[in-house]
């Protein structure tokens, strides 16, 4: 059985159904829709937005579902979250019952081991306002709810759209998007005392929206997600949950060509193609920041293609074969100052620091300052990357990258690659994300996707279901089903 949110587009003007399917043949067909609650935003209804169906040990189904996310995203507002029971298989349901976990995107309602059922949602605090996980638990099989408890809360992230799941070893986990994107990841919280008690965040090596996350029969874990640390679709990560909490970087490919030998990566000339690989942005523009890499480019003489760019604290340099262009995206309009342009050859291998140490900026080639910048404020949260400009022609020749940040209450943060060690620089990604369903961007086109769940089947194969827009007219999407196994991660 699977349940969805039957609407005309992403954001519904109209009417919102919470519709039940089912399958009688392991997902090959669908049939016998069954609407369990309607909303009409043209009569003044609330929307509904995000259900999640859940098969309790008593025999009973229970759907969970969200309101309109305005109305009951804040902790000053009222709770939004409605439940429905089914103990006739999806045959009848109660009435909705109101229940008083805040915000918005709940998680399934998942059962613990002593009988407690426990779900979380998304909520905005007024001492940080940023997103925040909490959770509720009911010890009575549904009827009364309480112990709001945060799972994860922090002056910087926006935790966001947890999916919690009873582990083996008698831990309960929770693994959340991160609404700030652009090079953050997903992160995972720890509880080992049914949700009473939260360990600190720790980072995922992904960055994935909705995750849906349960355990194999074999013990480990496994997270579907909307991609969001590279090429756009649905993606999966199979591993251990615990042990391997470690921040990894992303890359963007469509449309590239590269070759990595002992000396250099390559990225060939490939008109509009896209080689971007992302790290983790500073915590804000107080921080101090470094990238060094050794390059060469081969590239029209008035056109930069190689970059290196440092979120939040608004600056990169741009490197074409006969100079490197220091910009400031304060001062981004119009034609650059003359002191923003370093005229060198580029065409065989340099070195070419990016440097912010208390607000100031330096470009240097060859271990010499060639250009410098004042840094007194803060520019909007953007992909902190290095890579190929896909707007322009040319070469390059990546031979090494490393990346520093010092930040105020963030861990500091260092990365390093070489071409010598023949490992591309997101070979974790390639190594250990299976993509799903592709859907990527065009001028034309948004993908839209990612709300993902699924089941493992007695034969040991995955069975995921999901939406996606790609091959529809806006703004109408689809359901589609995928299946696969734990032998494709191989």
């Amino acid at each position: 059985m699977l349940v969805f949110c039957d609407v005309e587009k992403h954001w519904t003007e109209e009417v919102s159904r919470v519709t039940l399917i089912e399958s009688l043949d392991d997902g090959k067909t669908w049939g016998n829709p069954r609407v369990i609650a309607e909303a009409d935003r043209r009569k003044g209804e609330e929307r509904w937005v995000t259900p999640r169906l859940s098969l309790l040990r008593d025999g009973r189904l229970v759907v969970i579902c969200d309101h309109d996310d305005y109305a009951h995203y804040h902790e000053d507002q009222t709770p939004g979250n409605w439940v429905w029971f089914s103990s006739d298989g999806g045959r009848s349901w109660t009435e909705p019952r109101l229940i008083p976990l805040p915000g918005i995107e709940p998680d399934r309602i998942v059962e613990l081991a002593d009988g407690t059922l426990v779900t979380c949602a998304t909520v905005v605090h007024k001492d940080t306002q940023k997103e925040a996980m909490v959770m509720m638990r009911s010890g009575d099989g549904g009827t009364t709810w309480k112990d709001l408890t945060v799972i994860a809360k922090d002056q910087v992230q926006n935790y966001t759209e947890g999916a919690m799941v009873r582990l083996s070893n008698g831990l309960l986990a929770c693994v959340m998007r991160n609404e700030n994107h652009n090079g953050y990841p997903s992160f995972v919280a720890f509880s080992t005392d049914q949700g009473r008690n939260w360990s600190r965040p720790r980072p995922m090596p992904f960055d994935g929206d909705r995750p849906y996350v349960k355990e194999l029969s074999d013990g480990r874990v496994l997270v579907t997600y909307r991609n969001r640390g590279g090429n756009r679709g649905t993606h999966a990560w199979l591993g251990d949950l615990v042990r391997e909490c470690h921040y990894q970087i992303s890359g963007t490919h469509y449309e590239d060509e590269l070759t990595l030998t002992s000396d250099a990566l390559h990225i060939h000339d490939k008109p509009e193609a896209t080689t971007r690989y992302a790290l983790l942005p500073p915590e804000n523009f107080r921080s101090d920041a470094v990238m060094e890499a050794t390059l060469r480019v081969s590239a029209p003489s008035d056109r930069p293609i190689a970059k290196m760019e440092i979120s939040r604290l608004g600056v990169s340099l741009e490197i074409g074969s006969h100079a490197i262009w220091l910009r400031d995206q304060r001062r981004s309009e119009g034609v650059l100052p003359i002191d923003a342009t370093h005229k060198a050859d580029l065409t065989s291998f340099h070195r070419v620091r990016l440097e912010v140490q208390k607000g100031l900026a330096t470009a240097k080639l060859d271990g010499k300052t060639v250009m410098s910048r004042i840094i007194r404020d803060e520019v909007s949260l953007q992909p902190t990357w290095f890579g190929r400009i896909p707007e322009n022609n040319g070469d390059i020749w990546w031979r090494d990258f490393t990346y520093y940040v010092r930040n105020q209450t963030e861990p500091d943060h260092l990365w390093s690659w070489q071409a010598k060690l023949g490992q591309y620089p997101d070979q974790y990604q390639l190594d250990r994300m299976l993509e799903l369903h592709s859907n990527p961007p065009s001028k034309s086109h948004r993908p839209d996707n990612g709300y993902s769940s699924w089941v493992e089947l007695p034969d040991g194969s995955i069975y995921m279901v999901d939406y996606t827009n790609r091959g529809d007219p806006s703004p109408t999407a689809h359901l589609y089903g995928v299946y696969f196994s734990p032998k494709d991660f191989k």
